[in-house]
């Protein structure tokens, strides 16, 4: 750096002094006057603000201190080469700049007097998200892309992970698209809407909760002064968010993968959505950190004044039912015309979750399947209607009863009295539901098999979640799925590894007690209450086990678990020389309706209901209601059979007097 050539001395009395100082960053040289220093002393690069090494100490150039290779001459010299430090810059250089190049346009503006309200480093102020339509557009387009995104990262593990069709990608895709432009979250005076809303809820807030003896003028508002002050800026971000979420649910993207697999002819049902879901297997949850990490921080890109967390974190996960009621509406109000479910492979893989023989069951359900039809096999917008997988269980136990002839004949008291003598006589004898029968082919012993194999499938069937199974693997859960996200003080980082520690040590030192003490716990909790309940989206499913009751009434334990879910037990009936099908109906006792059953038909109900995951009521009334239809057809059919028999032999009495 060196003073420009010039024989005069600067003078700032006089006010015509100048030095030519060159930055050592950006080689730029420029006038400088004692007036352009700072509170220090030092010049500053009006290029690259780059701070100079040069100081001004004094009135008199001869007056300053040499410091470094800087010369104080009256006359224009060149520095001494020699390695210098350079001073960091906090802009970036000026590309092709070179020494003797014209100045730049910013550098002429530049004052040091004019800085800025607020510091440039920080996150920008309210104003910099712009008008309220801009930021409008801008939440809406971070939240639509996020929801994509999470969309997207559900298809892609549905595929890889629980083995669906890649044609649910695709299907899925349409279905989305669709369903935006049905939500009309992009129309133009969406905003405007929001805005007005929000205005007219917040007036009518204040002139209803306000004081009534203030004057009309403070309560007065401008019914065209549209757009908020800046003070409700906040407020009109959560409206704008609101709105979405009413438009646009969270909860949608799991509708929309369920209805993809419902096109796409996939044997998924709602309460495997549901559930993956629930145990984190399916982004939802916590898919907000997913968002943030492929489409980056909204913050940072200022692309939204709202983060992940507040956009797409949802308060819970939607029930089965009103998934498939979601699913419904969207398919409705896109116009989507869909097809029953896939009887077949729903069918099919519910045979064999009940270990029951599908080659035999299969062929006579879909005779009833397709002769009946009913309508509860498509889905619906009706929330409160019984869920389509219902009606497919309605229809393997009618087939199971026809094909059984399972009509209340008392197969499964045998099944208990002898199971009761055997334990008895022997007491580390099996339950009789585990018990192997021999192969017959007569009517009793394939009713007993079937009854053996459907209550040791019920002991079977898993209806709780995976993080339910012990407490490491809960704690595993909430940290990666319910608390994701939410960062911690290293204290409490610290405490929390410290009780991991101590649980982790109390459990290493006995294993086997410590399994031991679970299962006496579960053996003891189930002989107790009899029936183990479990609460899901507004049903419950029994996880109680009637067959492995050794030593105890089993008949007991069934009558009592049937009485809890209102229904009343009938003793077998005697033997008929024709037992036709029975249907059964409701009786009045003590002033009320409940259902009456026989222990064989109760428990085809509470298996079926229990692999539907809705309570054994709901599974009966769907089975009563494919009786009535399937009544209905055989009765049209019947008086259609008597018409064409009485027209037929109309026609040979007309033919016989023609021809006498």
């Amino acid at each position: 750096m060196d003073y420009g050539p010039g024989g005069a001395s600067p003078d700032p009395y006089g006010g015509g002094g100048r030095m030519h100082l060159v930055c050592p960053h950006c080689e730029i040289g420029d006038d400088y006057t004692a007036e352009d220093a700072g509170d220090d002393g030092f010049f500053t690069c009006r290029t690259c603000f780059a701070v100079h090494t040069t100081q001004a100490t004094a009135a008199d150039p001869h007056d300053f201190q040499p410091t470094g290779n800087i010369s104080v001459r009256r006359v224009a010299t060149q520095p001494t080469p020699k390695v210098r430090t350079h001073t960091p810059a906090p802009y970036p250089r000026t590309p092709h700049a070179t020494p003797g190049a014209a100045r730049a346009p910013a550098a002429a503006a530049f004052d040091d007097f004019a800085e800025p309200s607020e510091p440039r480093d920080f996150a920008p102020a309210a104003d910099a998200w712009g008008e309220p339509e801009d930021l409008a557009a801008r939440v809406r387009l971070r939240y639509v892309q996020g929801l994509q995104v999470i969309l997207q990262r559900q298809l892609e593990v549905l595929v890889e992970r629980h083995r669906a069709g890649a044609l649910v990608c695709g299907v899925a895709g349409t279905i989305w698209l669709r369903w935006v432009a049905a939500s009309r979250v992009f129309d133009d005076m969406w905003a405007r809407q929001v805005i007005a809303e929000h205005e007219a809820a917040e007036r009518e807030k204040r002139s209803g909760g306000g004081d009534n003896n203030k004057p009309d003028e403070v309560k007065f508002e401008p019914e065209d002064d549209i757009f908020p002050r800046q003070k409700d800026r906040q407020r009109i971000e959560f409206a704008f968010l609101r709105s979405l979420r009413m438009l646009l649910p969270i909860y949608s993207t799991l509708a929309v993968c369920f209805l993809a697999c419902h096109v796409a002819r996939e044997a998924i049902l709602p309460t495997d959505i549901y559930r993956w879901a629930m145990e984190g297997n399916i982004p939802y949850l916590a898919a907000f950190t997913e968002v943030d990490r492929l489409l980056g921080s909204s913050l940072q890109l200022q692309a939204c004044p709202l983060d992940g967390r507040q956009l797409f974190r949802p308060v819970r996960v939607i029930g089965a039912w009103q998934l498939e009621a979601a699913a419904g509406s969207i398919a409705q109000k896109i116009g989507l015309r869909l097809p029953s479910v896939n009887f077949y492979a729903i069918a099919q893989r519910c045979l064999k979750d009940l270990s029951l023989p599908a080659d035999k069951i299969l062929p006579h359900a879909c005779r009833i399947y397709e002769w009946a039809m009913p309508a509860d096999l498509w889905l619906s917008s009706n929330p409160a209607r019984v869920p389509a997988r219902v009606c497919v269980m309605a229809i393997l136990v009618v087939t199971l009863r026809v094909l059984y002839n399972m009509n209340g004949q008392g197969i499964w008291e045998n099944i208990c009295e002898e199971g009761r003598n055997e334990v008895g006589s022997d007491p580390d004898a099996n339950s009789p539901t585990f018990k192997k029968l021999d192969d017959s082919n007569s009517e009793e012993f394939g009713m007993r098999e079937l009854l053996c194999a459907i209550a040791d499938s019920y002991d079977k069937i898993n209806v709780t979640h995976d993080y339910s199974n012990d407490l490491r693997s809960y704690l595993k859960y909430c940290k990666d799925v319910i608390f994701t996200g939410i960062t911690c003080s290293t204290e409490e980082e610290h405490l929390t590894e410290i009780f991991w520690d101590m649980y982790k040590v109390r459990k290493d030192d006995n294993p086997k007690e410590h399994v031991k003490s679970q299962s006496q716990d579960i053996e003891e909790t189930t002989i107790t209450n009899g029936v183990n309940k479990r609460y899901r989206d507004g049903t419950f499913v029994e996880a109680s086990c009637i067959s492995s009751s050794s030593g105890h009434d089993a008949m007991q334990v069934l009558k009592s678990e049937m009485q809890d879910h209102g229904f009343h037990y009938m003793p077998p009936r005697k033997p008929r020389k024709s037992d036709g099908y029975l249907r059964y109906r409701r009786r009045r006792l003590s002033g009320g309706f409940i259902y009456v059953a026989h222990a064989d038909y109760y428990m085809l109900l509470r298996a079926f209901a229990k692999l539907a995951e809705v309570s054994v009521r709901i599974m009966h009334i769907s089975v009563l209601k494919l009786e009535r239809g399937l009544a209905c057809i055989e009765d049209r059919i019947e008086r259609s059979l008597n018409t064409l028999q009485n027209l037929s032999s109309r026609t040979r009495d007309e033919l016989r007097s023609v021809s006498d």
